[in-house]
């Protein structure tokens, strides 16, 4: 273990000295144990602030895998069938269209289905510039921000009718695209609680298993604890100032509840997350889920033309479940692993992953743009996976 601990900080100090991250903070958990918790660098470089166990982080789309959850607490009491279109839920999903060329469009085979939202396989996209449907996004979340901009923010629900009539990447179940199916998830959860999702999630997930740093936005008393957001910029790390992501929405609460990207929490209260699903949907004497619901969550969904339409290169060897890889064939993967791991990342280096067979966690956590499993979380997870195997 010490050998292990000793290899861990290595990694992860040569990372920060060398300016491939402002700081990392690493949590390995088996066996109802915490291994290791190593953190190096800085939580704030100007303020000379260390990265530190309470330190809170954006998760971005380590979000996800809470929605999933919360979700799924629904479809186990009956509240949420997984066939039922999303329109029954939102009007905006009604006469949905396919996008098949710059301006042509055809109707939908099949609605979405909220299962679609479970496995990305809705058609629903993240804007861009490259199809018509990720251009139509792009420039439905360009208006979002000048509404903002101008105090008229739109809540979660019109976020989720509006992006409902956005033209679909594809019919509904012919492919896999990484898009905004988690953020309709949550909208759906709304609506059927008719509660704000953030309401909903503190009340029956995030209060029950202890998290109590968890939440969509950083109340100003808990702000000196939030990490500052950086950016690679002319060899160096400077606080980010690009378009993609605003670091400043979670300094107070948004109208816009993201179910696939808002959550900010710590590295301990995502331990009690994971050791939730690695219990089956049970910490200690708390049953969020039941054992068959967390199962299903973090099986493989996806045939074998959905799982050929994933181009992540850190998915090579997973399929995808519950809002999660799950790894399926390890000598296909990027890094040391075992088959039916289960998790998921966030844009700024947050990281999960869940091992049930050695019964292990693993979290990195870091504030860094464009930080998806990089170089650093796979040498970590080499460290971890080789001395648990050897």
């Amino acid at each position: 273990m010490k050998k292990m601990r000793k290899s861990i900080a290595r990694v992860m100090d040569d990372a920060v000295d060398r300016g491939k991250t402002p700081s990392a903070l690493a949590l390995v958990w088996q066996k109802d144990d915490v291994s290791i918790i190593y953190g190096s660098g800085h939580a704030d470089i100007a303020q000379n602030t260390p990265i530190c166990r309470d330190t809170l982080f954006r998760l971005y789309s380590l979000t996800k895998p809470l929605t999933a959850v919360a979700a799924m607490m629904l479809v186990e009491c009956g509240e949420l069938d997984l066939l039922s279109p999303v329109s029954d839920f939102l009007e905006g999903f009604q006469d949905q269209r396919v996008a098949v060329g710059d301006t042509e469009t055809v109707p939908v085979k099949r609605p979405v289905q909220v299962r679609d939202l479970f496995t990305m396989t809705s058609g629903l996209c993240y804007p861009g510039d490259g199809t018509p449907a990720e251009r139509a996004a792009a420039e439905l979340f360009d208006a979002f921000k000048q509404e903002t901009d101008q105090g008229a923010p739109p809540d979660t629900l019109a976020v989720a009718n509006r992006i409902g009539r956005l033209p679909l990447a594809f019919h509904p179940g012919e492919s896999w695209l990484y898009g905004t199916s988690a953020d309709i998830l949550g909208a759906v959860v709304e609506v059927i609680t008719g509660k704000p999702l953030d309401k909903f999630m503190k009340k029956a997930l995030f209060a029950p298993l202890g998290m109590d740093d968890t939440d969509f936005y950083v109340p100003e008393e808990k702000q000196k604890r939030l990490a500052t957001l950086y950016q690679h910029q002319d060899g160096g790390l400077v606080p980010y100032a690009g378009s993609k992501h605003d670091p400043n929405t979670c300094l107070s609460k948004p109208a816009y509840i993201s179910g696939g990207g808002g959550a900010v929490s710590t590295i301990d209260d995502m331990l009690a997350f994971a050791r939730m699903l690695l219990g089956k949907g049970s910490l200690g004497k708390t049953q969020i889920l039941k054992p068959i619901s967390v199962e299903w969550l973090t099986q493989n969904h996806l045939d074998a033309k959905q799982l050929a339409s994933i181009t992540f290169d850190t998915m090579d060897g997973y399929g995808y479940g519950g809002l999660m890889r799950v790894l399926q064939d390890p000598a296909m993967s990027y890094s040391l692993g075992v088959s039916g791991e289960f998790g998921w990342d966030g844009w700024s280096g947050t990281y999960l992953t869940v091992c049930p067979e050695k019964e292990l966690i693993i979290l990195v956590m870091q504030q860094c743009a464009d930080a998806v499993i990089t170089p650093l979380v796979r040498k970590i997870r080499n460290i971890v996976y080789s001395s648990m195997l050897s």
